[in-house]
C-alpha cells in the first residue's frame, strides 16, 4: 500500500471556508448544507470553485485517532466534535462575509494518499498513511486535508474517492 503515497508541494490558494464543530454523524447534512452555501456566494461574487471541495480537519491527535479501540471508536464516533473548516478552493479571492472566512492557503509540503471507498472506512487509510510517514521519517502536523473527488450521490460507494493531504512539520 506504501506505494500510493508521496510527499508533494501544493498550494491551496484562495478559498472560501466555514469553520465547523460538528459530531461525526451530523457530518454529511453540514458538508451538505456548507457547500451550498459557499456555492451560491461564489456564484453572487462572479466567482467559483476551481478545484475539489474539502475538509480541512484540525486538532488532531494522530496517536490518539489512529491507536484507539472499536469500542472507544464507537463511543467518538457517538460523542466526539470534530473541528473543521468545510471549504471550496477559488478562482480569484472574494471578501468574507459572516461565517464565511475568505484566506489564502500557502504553499507547503503534504504527504499524500488516496482513499477508495466509503468515507466510514478512511481511518484505514489514515492509519497507512501515518505508518508510512514515520517511517520515512516524516514529521505530521495535527491537521489533515480531504479532498472530495466525486459526489457520493453520484457513484457507487466503491467508487467514493478522496484525496488526504497531512501537512508536514
Amino acid at each position: 500500500m506504501s506505494d500510493q503515497f508521496e510527499v508533494v508541494e501544493k498550494a491551496i490558494g484562495p478559498v472560501l471556508e466555514i469553520e465547523e464543530r460538528v459530531s461525526m454523524w451530523r457530518m454529511p447534512a453540514t458538508f451538505g448544507r456548507d457547500y451550498k452555501r459557499i456555492s451560491d456566494y461564489l456564484e453572487s461574487q462572479g466567482a467559483e470553485c476551481n478545484d475539489m471541495p474539502y475538509a480541512r480537519y484540525l486538532d488532531m491527535d494522530w496517536e490518539v485517532e489512529l491507536n484507539r479501540g472499536k469500542l472507544a471508536t464507537f463511543f467518538s464516533l457517538l460523542t466526539k466534535k470534530w473541528h473543521f473548516f468545510a471549504g471550496m478552493p477559488t478562482s480569484i479571492l472574494v471578501p468574507g462575509q459572516a461565517d464565511l472566512k475568505s484566506q489564502v492557503l500557502p504553499n507547503q509540503h503534504f504527504v499524500r494518499g488516496v482513499h477508495r471507498g466509503p468515507y466510514k472506512d478512511c481511518g484505514g487509510t489514515y492509519k497507512a498513511l501515518y505508518d508510512w510517514a514515520v517511517t520515512q521519517g516524516l514529521s505530521l502536523k495535527n491537521e489533515a486535508m480531504e479532498f472530495y473527488v466525486n459526489d457520493p450521490n453520484e457513484v457507487e460507494e466503491v467508487d467514493i474517492e478522496t484525496v488526504i493531504l497531512i501537512p508536514l512539520q
